[in-house]
């Protein structure tokens, strides 16, 4: 049986210590918890697993949460439309929009956007004093590769009478994006308190203003953007389900009715993160791993250190032998 035995043990008379061992034991200590530490800490904190796969969400709508302002065009000409692949062409799209009239930067009506017949004195008055207009709430368009564009181009016979009256030959579409979000907005703010990962809202504070120089000319603003879906599963199971995107822009002079566009398309890839905390298990195997890792180290630095020295005590005494003779 102690043939078998892989931790034999000197007698004590034959254990020799040294500074040099002192000070690397002492120093492997200090490091040793340090490093517990270190685990201790990553084992008490939620980590998070990510992971890609097809995806497999069979919704045919996708909700688009927005707040947009344009400083320089009534309420009563914004309209939201949305084109797709196969052939959707609706004018303003369904959801709950509101519009606010907008004076001097503050907000002096608000009311749900809807199909109603345009207003055409109140539209009039409204350019004549300068008005501009909020947008907020959500829409839903097809869950298809398509655009949702802002524009007056329901109401393009109505705009070039009324545009004439004010000295202006082209509507103004400079714009700035407060938010801009795809998924259901109560799902994104608690991933935004709970999770650190994902790209959910790239075009918050975007601003597009039109100069001095292009008053008379007609600027349409495009937005491209690549919709990933998204799951994040928190460390109590619960899902939420969201679009991250990113986006690119430019912009073109054109000679037609001017747009502000969101040309969209939709990843077959589905990517998940999960929350999770590391096994108790894994945790025993790494601070093995840690703490013997240190102590074989620190042996194999104290063997060299102790070889070193015994040859260099070897010489001087060899060297003081010859001296004497």
């Amino acid at each position: 049986m102690l043939k078998f035995d892989l931790y034999r043990k000197l007698p004590q008379d034959l254990i020799e210590p040294s500074k040099s061992g002192a000070l690397i034991s002492f120093t492997s200590l200090i490091l040793m918890f340090i490093l517990f530490i270190t685990e201790f800490q990553e084992y008490l904190t939620q980590q998070v697993q990510t992971e890609m796969y097809i995806d497999q969400n069979k919704d045919d709508k996708l909700l688009v949460n927005m707040d947009i302002s344009f400083p320089n065009m009534p309420c009563d000409f914004i309209s939201i439309d949305q084109q797709d692949v196969i052939g959707t062409h609706q004018q303003n799209v369904e959801g709950e929009l509101y519009k606010s009239r907008t004076l001097n930067g503050k907000v002096i009506d608000k009311y749900l956007s809807t199909n109603d017949s345009l207003n055409l004195e109140r539209a009039q008055q409204a350019y004549q004093q300068k008005e501009g207009c909020d947008l907020a709430g959500y829409i839903i368009i097809s869950r298809v590769p398509g655009n949702f564009h802002i524009s007056a181009h329901p109401y393009g016979g109505q705009v070039n009478m009324v545009l004439p009256f004010v000295g202006l030959s082209v509507i103004d579409l400079s714009h700035s994006i407060k938010h801009l979000s795809f998924g259901k907005q109560n799902d994104i703010q608690k991933i935004r308190e709970k999770f650190k990962q994902g790209l959910l809202n790239p075009l918050d504070g975007i601003r597009r203003i039109k100069t001095q120089e292009l008053t008379n000319v007609g600027v349409t603003h495009q937005y491209y953007i690549s919709i990933v879906p998204t799951l994040y599963v928190d460390i109590d199971n619960k899902e939420y389900f969201v679009n991250q995107f990113a986006a690119n822009t430019n912009e073109a002079q054109t000679t037609q009715m001017p747009a502000v566009y969101f040309r969209y398309d939709i990843s077959p890839v589905t990517v998940q993160f999960t929350k999770y905390y590391e096994s108790f298990n894994h945790f025993i195997v790494q601070l093995c791993a840690i703490l013997g890792g240190v102590f074989t180290i620190a042996g194999i630095i104290d063997s060299i250190f102790y070889a070193c020295n015994s040859r260099f005590n070897i010489q001087v005494q060899k060297t003081m032998v010859v001296l004497e003779q």
